[in-house]
């Protein structure tokens, strides 16, 4: 009993403690004392364990705040905390490295600060400012991407900041998702080509529901077979209905093993439905359902139908491999060889049995001028792919020239699992390129350095800084007979005369600089060093003295003899063009006086008594306001027909007192002058003009290629030009070609290559014209992306008789047809030329033999009027 309990109940009841009542009374008094002595330490305890909770509550609030902002702070992931109370946000270091926030702000930064720093790295600011804006009653969490001016892709992830039901900041996390994005972008070309090789391969997908028992085709596969909705289901049993009897029993066999033992489905079968015959390859096998998918069978159906037979199938595929004009090899991650084909054992002078194990041994002795083949295999792995010339140090391959190209596959997660490796033997290309090269720079019928080495040379020359102390002096020479030797003895003869002239010239003076053909029948001498004037007169002297001498060409004497004019540089031009104008006026003097002298340059021939060409030089202004220029067009047909299929259009001056004027006389004044580019423009609108009347009287538009400068081609005005013609008319597109010189495209070979791939995408075509006259990489031939290239006429002359002529223009074909390059001959004058250059594989021929150019209404009323008739 509690001592309280019997204190009191000896207090006030004494003596009575053994009274049955009371002592009841006591034990549920004493019951009830003990209950709320147990109450009273459990709430004891319960006070003393809150107070405990409390202090290690926060304790861990503590602690949590200290891991936060040292893991903020330490953290490689980017964070940034916004507080909208105090409009400042603080960052951790990953983000100041993100995006380069400059380290006075120290971690904390305003909202306005941080703003501008982000609107400067973005590619599109104001649409992510606006959105920022329009997110701010957002009380959700979002993410998104950015991206940078520099290219790299970030992503975020924003999480709200909530006391209560208010929102008092943000967390931002951002991460640099660049490679990602370009995975990415990798992943989803490769299910583009994907989707293009099942396109290619006639491949359409099928599923089998097996509860069903239905054939469910897609439809992509409905496209495929030209198949309307209806047909998307098949019952099994109707669709064994369709093939051919023999096939039904092995088909059904397939289905039932594939449901029961999981093999795969493989049936070449022949079927027809709706009054179409169908030759096709069945693939399939098992697919396990998951949670939310049943046990099925799945497949691709593939056409065969123009192949017949797989076997057929097989041969073509290996046929693509193996028969390619490419060496082919396929490796593994590790290099390791897996397939190749012939030619590549043909390149690397290796036996099939033996490829395998040797060729890395060969590729092992790869070099490039700036680059090992380790080099190349890590620039590979890095970027994917590689292309190049490369040369070897192995003694079998020591006198090679391969154009290897390199290409690295990589699986969804950006891992290399295969190599792919693509040898092109160039050695002969190389050297047709050494022969375009001596082409381009030296004179078929004289071997002397020709107008295109020559312009280069004096252009350099002019702009060197010893100039001042190393005068030159130009002579331009131009036969005074040879035009009447040519015609009576013959082309052969004339081609003889001027090799002889070459051969005189440059042992006559044997101190020149430089002795070069300049074209036709003319020629210049360059002398460097300080010369008196007796001392250039004596040297025209003898060059006419030796010029007038008798040539022995075949079996007849010939004597021509010459004019010059005289030209000192620096003193009388600073530039090519100029110096070359003022040789030529000379020459006109020359000329003028009585043929066999010498003239040199002097001021006042730009006065009084104007030269012809100084004269022409303003007509030609006149002419172009006045409307004096016209059109003619000259036809180009298919070497297989001779049906014509396009025209050239070619620019004629209606002189008031010349009559007629053609382009030679005139277009190099215009080049001269500048006025080449209003010519240019001229001749440009003209063509639209005269394609669009034709358009009008309902007759079939041809293709007409017009004639571009290379001053043009250096100014952005004809991109402009022909975007504005194409916006007006733009039917144009198909029917425009530009022609530039190869010596236009080598002037400024980048430009050209911009200018003529600009054009390319809006539609107008474009041609390299006089090929082989000039020096063309073939870097840039590839990089021009030119439709056709025209063989220069001065190598179709000779083509019958002259072997050098022939095999430039075999070239010429070959080398267009490997970069998938038209071809078109011009100056084609005989049958004998068309049939051999038929032989060759040239596609295109133009030439008198066939049509000379002719005004817009003949050509209509011969070529344009009879398609039409045949159209209709």
């Amino acid at each position: 009993m509690h001592q309280k309990i019997k204190y009191l109940l000896e207090k006030h009841f004494p003596n009575q403690l053994e009274d049955r009542k009371l002592q009841n009374l006591a034990s549920e008094l004493d019951l009830l004392f003990r209950d709320q002595e147990q109450e009273i330490n459990l709430l004891e305890r319960s006070v003393d364990l809150a107070s405990e909770a409390l202090q290690e509550h926060n304790h861990v609030a503590t602690e949590n705040l200290e891991l936060f902002e040292a893991t903020f702070g330490s953290s490689v992931e980017a964070m940034l905390l916004v507080d909208f109370e105090k409009a400042l946000l603080k960052y951790n270091d990953a983000l100041a490295t993100l995006l380069q926030i400059p380290p006075h702000f120290s971690g904390a930064i305003s909202m306005a600060s941080f703003l501008q720093i982000l609107s400067i790295q973005l590619e599109n600011p104001d649409n992510f400012l606006t959105f920022l804006r329009n997110s701010h009653e957002n009380h959700a969490a979002f993410n998104g991407e950015l991206l940078l001016k520099d290219g790299r892709w970030l992503q975020y992830h924003v999480k709200p900041r909530m006391r209560g039901e208010a929102m008092i900041g943000r967390l931002w996390t951002l991460s640099d998702i660049t490679e990602q994005k370009q995975a990415e972008r990798l992943l989803e070309e490769f299910e583009e080509e994907l989707q293009n090789a099942h396109e290619l391969a006639k491949m359409g997908e099928w599923s089998f529901d097996l509860d069903s028992q239905e054939i469910l085709f897609s439809d992509n596969l409905l496209a495929l077979l030209k198949l309307p909705q209806s047909y998307r289901r098949f019952m099994f049993a109707d669709f064994l209905e369709l093939v051919n009897d023999d096939e039904q029993q092995v088909l059904k066999k397939q289905f039932k093993h594939c449901q029961k033992y999981g093999t795969s489905i493989q049936s070449e079968l022949h079927f027809a439905i709706e009054g179409q015959e169908f030759y096709v390859i069945l693939r399939g096998r098992f697919k396990v359902g998951g949670v939310h998918s049943k046990d099925a069978i799945q497949g691709v159906l593939q056409d065969i139908s123009d192949l017949r037979t797989s076997e057929h199938l097989v041969k073509i595929s290996s046929h693509f491999f193996q028969s390619s004009m490419q060496g082919n090899v396929l490796m593994g991650r590790h290099k390791e060889i897996l397939d190749f084909n012939d030619v590549a054992c043909g390149i690397f002078k290796l036996r099939a049995w033996e490829f395998a194990d040797r060729i890395n041994e060969r590729l092992a002795t790869a070099w490039t001028h700036d680059m090992s083949i380790n080099d190349i295999w890590r620039h590979v792995i890095e970027s994917s792919h590689w292309a190049g010339e490369v040369y070897f140090t192995s003694p079998e391959l020591v006198d090679k020239t391969i154009w290897l190209s390199l290409e690295a596959l990589r699986d969804s997660q950006g891992k290399v699992v295969n190599f792919i490796a693509i040898f092109n033997d160039i050695t002969e290309s190389k050297k047709v390129q050494e022969q375009l090269h001596h082409m381009a720079y030296f004179d078929a019928q004289t071997s002397l350095p020709n107008r295109f080495q020559f312009e280069q040379f004096l252009t350099q020359k002019l702009s060197s800084p010893l100039l001042t102390t190393q005068p030159m002096t130009l002579f331009y020479l131009d036969l005074d007979r040879f035009k009447f030797v040519n015609d009576s003895l013959g082309h052969h003869a004339g081609d003889r005369l001027l090799y002889l002239v070459g051969q005189r010239l440059v042992a006559s003076v044997e101190n020149a600089t430089l002795v070069a053909r300049q074209g036709g029948d003319e020629f210049v001498v360059l002398l460097t060093g300080v010369l008196s004037r007796q001392q250039q007169e004596q040297i025209a002297e003898h060059l006419i003295e030796q010029l007038s001498a008798v040539f022995n060409v075949f079996e007849s004497q010939v004597y021509i003899g010459a004019s010059v004019g005289i030209v000192n540089l620096p003193n009388d031009a600073q530039d090519m063009v100029t110096a070359m104008r003022y040789a030529d006026i000379s020459l006109y003097e020359a000329k003028k006086a009585g043929k066999g002298c010498f003239v040199f340059w002097q001021r006042s021939f730009l006065k009084g008594s104007t030269p012809e060409r100084v004269q022409m030089e303003s007509e030609l202004r006149e002419a172009i306001i006045q409307d004096q220029l016209m059109l003619h067009f000259q036809p180009k047909v298919e070497a297989d027909s001779g049906r014509v299929y396009g025209l050239e259009a070619l620019v004629r001056w209606n002189h008031p007192r010349l009559g007629l004027v053609y382009p030679d006389r005139f277009i190099g004044i215009a080049e001269e002058s500048n006025l080449i580019l209003e010519l240019d423009r001229w001749v440009v609108n003209a063509v639209a003009d005269q394609l669009s009347k034709w358009r009008k009287r309902g007759l079939p538009l041809l293709e007409v290629s017009v004639n571009v400068s290379a001053a043009h081609i250096t100014r952005n005005g004809l991109v402009d030009l022909f975007q504005g013609l194409l916006q007006k008319h733009p039917y144009l597109g198909d029917c425009l070609e530009i022609e530039l010189t190869e010596t236009a495209i080598m002037a400024d070979p980048d430009q050209a290559t911009v200018v003529l791939n600009t054009l390319r995408r809006c539609g107008v075509k474009s041609s390299v014209d006089d090929f082989g006259s000039g020096y063309t990489s073939l870097g840039y031939l590839k990089k021009l992306n030119a439709n056709t290239l025209k063989i220069d006429r001065s190598f179709i002359d000779g083509i019958t008789n002259d072997h050098y002529d022939r095999d430039v223009a075999k070239a010429i074909i070959a080398l267009a047809a490997s970069m998938s390059m038209d071809v078109v001959a011009e100056g084609v004058e005989t049958q004998a030329q068309w049939e051999l250059l038929q032989s060759f594989g040239c596609k295109y021929l133009q030439g008198y033999y066939f049509a000379k150019p002719q005004a817009a209404s003949v050509i209509e009323r011969t070529y344009l009027q009879p398609l039409m008739a045949e159209y209709i």
